[in-house]
């Protein structure tokens, strides 16, 4: 079976992600490469990337694409569908890439909140100690968007830090009175439920209904008392009302592992603000999270290729419903 693995990210971890796959035909083509090698492949395997009708019309011989991770809003489905390609992500709990993004929330969490940038200053410039006072995450609120697997995840982290967790998701789950929130609420009543948290964690999934999501209104509702983490996709968040918001000191500040366009620029005015903290998308990019997704997809294209059902399968008429991150 050819399985041509889509994304210079893969030529950096040739060494680490090959070898479990080395009982295939398998090739690595950079980004400036897919269209020349798609034609070749029977599976792909690609990171987030926009993959419409005229990109899958070049992969003649596609039976299988599989998602290296769990969001595949960039994947035509419907297309796909009508095409007969299947189309797999990966479940974020269990593999390492949940528990690893969580960890991501904690450090973006424990940096806003113990004013990391002021505290180097003090540290490299000045030379001042027992400054500045931050902020205790215990016995704080936090309230996560998006209860799937990386929400529970990221709640289950909080509540060991002795946090009040409040939940929202699109739709209410019996499980999710087992878990330990306080509360949980439908996604229409977001502005109402953060009111007085002092942190909104986003861990949805990125589609028409979720885009800028978490606008000027939401981000008032937060107030100046908390802060916005992000982890999920960047368009949740319009990013025009974040700058305003940060400006008016409407909200504390935000801490980001994603962005409205990857890689973001370097030079972007967001990042010099003090009470910014951000990552480079490198939630998932962890000795665990690496080795749990390719052991996953290991295991997928092995029952693909002896004509098993595939796990973790997502139809275009499901995508609406999405997964989180």
């Amino acid at each position: 079976m050819k399985v041509l693995f889509a994304g210079t990210a893969f030529a950096r971890l040739k060494e680490k992600v090959l070898p479990s796959f080395g009982h295939l035909d398998v090739r690595i083509a950079r980004d400036e490469e897919l269209l020349d090698a798609l034609p070749w492949a029977e599976v792909l395997v690609t990171g987030p990337r926009e993959i419409d009708a005229d990109l899958l019309r070049e992969g003649r011989s596609l039976r299988l694409i599989q998602e290296w991770g769990t969001g595949v809003e960039g994947i035509d489905l419907e297309a796909c569908t009508k095409l007969g390609i299947k189309v797999c992500n990966v479940p974020s709990r269990g593999t390492g890439n949940a528990e690893s993004v969580s960890e991501i929330v904690l450090l973006l969490m424990l940096l806003l909140a113990r004013r990391y940038p002021r505290a180097q200053e003090n540290l490299l410039r000045i030379g001042r100690v027992h400054a500045p006072q931050g902020m205790a995450l215990w016995k704080k609120k936090a309230c996560i968007v998006g209860l799937g697997n990386l929400g529970h995840c990221i709640a289950e982290r909080l509540l060991c830090l002795g946090m009040e967790v409040v939940g929202i998701n699109r739709t209410l789950r019996p499980e999710f009175e087992s878990w330990g929130l306080s509360s949980v609420h439908r996604l229409n009543d977001l502005k109402k439920a953060v009111k007085g948290a002092h942190f909104l964690i986003l861990a949805l999934p990125l589609n028409e209904d979720t885009l800028n999501l978490v606008d000027r209104g939401v981000l008032r509702a937060l107030g100046p008392g908390g802060f916005l983490v992000n982890v999920a996709r960047g368009g949740l968040v319009r990013r025009a009302d974040l700058e305003a918001a940060l400006d008016a000191e409407e909200i504390a500040g935000v801490g980001l592992d994603v962005f409205w366009e990857e890689p973001p620029d370097p030079e972007d005015p967001l990042f010099r603000r003090s009470n910014v903290a951000a990552m480079p998308h490198l939630g998932g990019v962890t000795d665990a999270g690496v080795e749990g997704v390719a052991l996953f997809i290991r295991n997928n294209l092995d029952r693909f290729a002896k004509g098993e059902p595939v796990l973790s399968e997502v139809r275009a008429v499901s995508a609406a419903e999405g997964g989180n991150s």
